[in-house]
């Protein structure tokens, strides 16, 4: 009876559990498939998602691949277009590696009076000799290279090559001096040629035809350049700007410094010492004596900054007749020294050079004694413009005492780095009897002594042209 009744008190207890149970069992499943049916759902979205991804992704793929074609298409018409344009490369030609082309355009109109009277010419190379030339280099690796330079003078008002001066006869001319009128017709690569051997480690070595090492150092010291107002003839009446059938050498630099020294064979096949400018003895037709030309220029400069120094040496025999009591045709011997400064507002520029003739024998053994310098500046403003101003004097040593004074003055305008329009104004005065000239533009085109020059007249001239280079 007892256990009966402990019976009906549990179930009494647990009896609304129980019910509860059975209320919310019904609530329960329903929430189960509603979860089985929404994960349906996300699995069918996540296929739908899947299948819209790899089509957008093939369509991505053919869109690159015809940008690919479109692309390829386009260069393929930039060629053909090309090769229309030019039918050289059509054939398979094109330019060597190492090889460039490369030249100074310039012409302009010049006014002046060389005792001749006033007049106006369209010349070429009065800012700087125009010229055409062709470097090739090819490199061998361990520090060895090869080139070659050939560079002609061009004069563009008339389509000549230009002659230039050198230690042995001109042929065209005969003279070792650059006078009016400079188109000869005989040199084709009038200005440099030459084959070298070039190593970082044991310096440079050129055979043929260059500047002597102390024209270098005159080029580089004077603010035209040797063109325009340059003061240049009255610096090349003591010395000699290039030497034909020479050796050329240059150190590495070191520490600012470099060395450069030159030999020059001269005429070579000159063997008697009677031949005169106009041939001499029978079965030799040179236009030199023996020994003409042959001689040695060497160099010194140091770099560093803002500063640039140098000092140059020339010896060699000039061109001329050897005639009794002379033993020997006449030597020349002159030194310079030249400098720089770059003071970033303004460049200034000097240059001294002593020279003299001798010729052992002679009834006057001396006929040049003179020192030439120049002080001069070059002021570049406003980016595009450009002021430069030289004055030289001449001091002649001898009793003759013929001095001149030169004055050049320049503007210069750049339409861009390779292009330039500019007016150049010099003049060149003289006493004693003196015959000294001035040098118009880059190829001394101006009348001097030995082409209709008066004693004593003071030559000048006005240059304004344009120059282009490439």
């Amino acid at each position: 009876m007892r256990q009966q009744s402990l019976y009906r008190a549990v179930l009494a207890c647990f009896a609304p559990l129980a019910i509860a149970g059975t209320v919310h069992a019904a609530p329960l499943d329903d929430l189960r498939a509603e979860i089985a049916a929404q994960k349906a759902r996300l699995e069918k979205l996540e296929e739908m998602l899947q299948a819209t991804a790899a089509t957008t992704s093939a369509a991505t793929r053919k869109a690159e691949e015809a940008t690919k074609k479109a692309d390829e298409a386009s260069k393929s018409a930039q060629s053909a277009a090309q090769a229309a344009s030019a039918p050289a490369k059509s054939k398979g030609l094109s330019m060597p590696a190492g090889l460039t082309i490369y030249g100074i355009i310039d012409a302009g109109v010049e006014y002046g009076n060389y005792g001749q009277g006033s007049r106006a010419r369209i010349q070429s190379g009065l800012g700087s000799a125009s010229r055409l030339g062709f470097k090739g280099e090819r490199d061998f690796g361990n520090d060895l290279s090869a080139y070659f330079q050939l560079e002609a003078g061009v004069s563009i008002d008339n389509g000549q090559n230009t002659g230039h001066s050198s230690n042995v006869s001109n042929p065209g001319q005969g003279s070792a001096s650059s006078a009016s009128v400079n188109s000869t017709g005989v040199a084709i690569f009038s200005r440099n040629t030459f084959l070298g051997l070039n190593s970082k480690t044991f310096g440079d070595i050129r055979f043929g035809r260059d500047y002597a090492p102390i024209y270098s150092i005159t080029s580089a010291s004077d603010p035209f350049t040797i063109g325009g107002a340059t003061a240049f003839r009255l610096w090349s009446s003591a010395a000699a700007s290039r030497f034909d059938n020479a050796v050329f050498y240059a150190t590495p630099k070191l520490a600012g410094f470099q060395g450069k020294i030159a030999y020059s064979a001269g005429m070579e096949n000159n063997n008697k010492a009677d031949v005169g400018v106009t041939g001499g003895t029978p079965g030799n037709s040179s236009t030199g004596p023996e020994g003409e030309g042959k001689g040695v220029s060497a160099s010194l400069t140091y770099s560093n900054g803002p500063l640039f120094v140098g000092a140059g040496y020339l010896d060699y025999a000039k061109m001329g007749t050897v005639t009794a009591p002379a033993t020997e045709n006449a030597h020349r011997k002159s030194w310079n020294l030249a400098a720089t400064y770059d003071l970033k507002f303004a460049k200034l520029y000097a240059q001294f050079l002593h020279g003299e003739d001798t010729q052992s024998g002679a009834v006057t053994n001396k006929s040049l004694d003179r020192n030439v310098w120049w002080l001069g500046a070059a002021v570049p403003f406003m980016e595009r413009h450009t002021v430069r101003a030289v004055y030289a004097h001449l001091d002649d040593r001898l009793s003759t005492d013929r001095d001149s004074d030169h004055y050049g003055v320049g503007y210069e305008f750049a339409l861009d780095k390779q292009t330039d329009l500019y007016t150049y104004y010099a003049k060149v005065t003289n006493k004693n009897g003196g015959q000294n000239s001035l040098c118009a533009g880059g190829t001394c085109q101006g009348y001097d002594k030995d082409s209709g020059l008066p004693p004593n007249f003071s030559p000048s001239s006005l240059m304004m042209g344009a120059r282009y280079r490439f």
